[in-house]
């Protein structure tokens, strides 16, 4: 019943801040297709790199551009559903945190969903452009779907437990910042460019590995359900860290006595 009622406030907070956004409907599509035509910029330069090489450790431009796409699609997921887990940061702290508090669901679930990066539907969208590229089989779009809101999730419980340092320390979230960055880039490129000691970190403390490296092989390339259910419960895992660090950190947050309401 609780993920139940947890699912029905995320998409209803999506649904009310897309109202919001459709608007101004002009600058709504300028987003999502700027977006779209951003992330396809990025295509030129694996073009070009694979007319000069075969394959970079196994991955040609298709496995390459699954990589990119899956990528993208959990950098959508992440954004457009939880868009307001950026904003922890600042709503700490300014001590805004309060408004948050008098609601009877989670904090952390009501500050994520308070917003949504209208352009991340781009994203999202690029992720099944990619498959139309690469000329993926019609089951591709379907993996697509389970993948990106694994990779989503992942993201952004991952980013919410280091940005949960601000509850402790002033600019704690570079640290989040770097860890996002991080596992942003590393994710797009094929994984044998890495050493042994990068790979040990890509599959724990920075879990790229699991961000796009996995579902790409495992759930796309050469289909194996003990990755996926592996895949699962590491996002399961970053999930549940993420709310007990943020729980944990509210025990230090210090009120700002801001009089404010949401609607």
């Amino acid at each position: 019943m609780g993920v139940k009622n947890n699912l029905k406030l995320i998409f209803s907070y999506y649904k009310l801040n897309m109202k919001k956004e459709w608007k101004y409907k002009p600058s709504f599509f300028m987003q999502i297709a700027m977006m779209i035509l951003n992330d396809l910029f990025f295509i030129i330069q694996w073009v070009i790199i694979f007319q000069l090489v075969d394959n970079i450790g196994g991955y040609t431009f298709k496995e390459t551009m699954l990589l990119w796409g899956i990528a993208a699609g959990g950098f959508g997921i992440s954004h457009a559903l939880f868009g307001g887990a950026w904003n922890i940061k600042d709503i700490v702290y300014e001590g805004k945190l309060d408004v948050y508090l008098t609601q009877p669901k989670s904090v952390l679930l009501n500050v994520s969903c308070s917003s949504t990066d209208v352009s991340a539907v781009g994203d999202i969208v690029y992720a099944f452009v990619v498959l139309a590229i690469i000329n993926a089989p019609w089951y591709w779009y379907l993996i697509m779907i389970p993948a990106m809101i694994l990779a989503g999730l992942l993201y952004v419980s991952v980013y919410v437990t280091f940005v949960s340092m601000c509850f402790y320390i002033k600019r704690g979230e570079s640290v989040a910042k770097s860890v996002e960055g991080t596992m942003n880039k590393a994710a797009n490129y094929p994984p044998a460019i890495y050493n042994t000691i990068v790979k040990g970190l890509f599959f724990t403390l920075i879990p790229t590995f699991f961000y796009t490296f996995i579902p790409a092989q495992y759930f796309f390339l050469t289909p194996n359900i003990w990755w996926i259910l592996g895949t699962v419960a590491v996002t399961v895992i970053w999930v549940i860290l993420a709310f007990v660090t943020f729980n944990l950190g509210l025990r230090k947050y210090n009120s700002g006595n801001l009089m404010g309401g949401r609607l």
